[in-house]
């Protein structure tokens, strides 16, 4: 199926391709501990209450006319500040946050990428009031045959991600759980994998973001209710591709995007946040474009972060450049 070409550029899937190629021993280091086998069991969504993107409301939110953009010290104080506004706004500090990162492409050696410098200074400030990180991703393990097999080649010739994303994740998910949260990966069945391949044996890209947004809310939904259930309103993160999680995605991309159906199951305890490194962003016509942009050139200074608020639940952070 032809694609437009703002879809296309979504297709460098960030956390997808590593989760393809991840060893299983990863899955292992994300599978529930022994101490918390009873709060892993799969909870229900109550009645009438859909787990699905497309079951989203009709009436969107659209962006401030005006973003807020503002400087911090440091990722750190960006972030306790984006959750200090969220909860002001909502009336409740936010339950659910979701993490979604501007793709690091190959090219860009050097620079550390939006996964690491989350791993290491954003985590520790959700840590003390966090439960669960969801990823974008899964472990293969061959149980599919040629149509794993189809779906993995496919996908690494068309994305261009370097090969440190796979150790990356791999330490995010160790990290989390010396920490004490309990990382999820998506699991996806043989059926599905044969779902992703069109009649030429090729992906449709289409079919697999729209299969990463269901599956992604669903185990949120999933997370979220079996800790409330156990009586624990702690925060669940999620850490994936700033696609899925937009509150205001274009008409194009609204179908992948898991942030209107969350925030109807979960009213006033949803937040974006996108994470952006301004080394990768640089060479981006479209982001050039956007209402924030002019602002953020602007408004940006050696060693600060950037934070743009483009409207009620969805903020942008904006890494410092790197000193070399």
């Amino acid at each position: 199926m032809e694609m437009g070409l703002s879809l296309r550029r979504c297709l460098v899937l960030p956390l997808s391709l590593a989760g393809l190629l991840l060893a299983p021993s990863a899955l292992q280091a994300a599978a529930p501990s022994p101490t918390t086998t009873e709060a892993a069991k799969p909870a229900a969504a109550p009645a009438g209450v859909a787990v699905s993107p497309s079951a989203a409301p009709t009436n969107y939110p659209v962006p401030d006319d005006k973003p807020e953009l503002t400087l911090h010290d440091s990722p750190e104080d960006a972030l306790r500040a984006i959750l200090q506004r969220a909860a002001k706004d909502s009336g409740m500090p936010p339950r659910i946050v979701a993490f979604g990162e501007y793709h690091e492409l190959k090219g860009n050696s050097g620079v550390p990428s939006a996964l690491k410098r989350f791993s290491t200074q954003l985590l520790a400030v959700l840590q003390p009031d966090l439960s669960d990180l969801v990823l974008e991703t899964w472990v293969t393990e061959g149980n599919c045959g040629k149509q794993e097999t189809a779906v993995v080649k496919d996908v690494q010739k068309t994305t261009k991600r370097p090969q440190t994303t796979e150790s990356e994740l791999v330490t995010l998910i160790k990290q989390a759980r010396g920490l004490g949260v309990q990382p999820n990966i998506l699991t996806l069945t043989c059926a599905e994998y044969q779902g992703l391949l069109d009649d030429k044996g090729a992906v449709d890209y289409e079919k697999m973001l729209k299969l990463l947004g269901d599956s992604l809310h669903k185990k949120i939904a999933q997370v979220r209710l079996r800790r409330a259930q156990a009586g624990i309103n702690k925060i669940v993160a999620v850490y994936g591709g700033a696609l899925h999680n937009d509150v205001f995605p274009s008409d194009e991309l609204r179908p992948f995007s898991f942030a209107a159906a969350t925030e109807l199951m979960f009213p006033g305890q949803y937040l974006e946040v996108d994470l952006y490194v301004p080394e990768f962003i640089a060479r981006d016509a479209s982001l050039a474009k956007e209402p924030w942009f002019d602002g953020y050139q602007k408004l940006q200074k050696p060693g600060k972060t950037v934070v743009v608020r483009r409207g009620k639940s969805s903020f942008i952070l904006l890494f410092p450049r790197f000193k070399r």
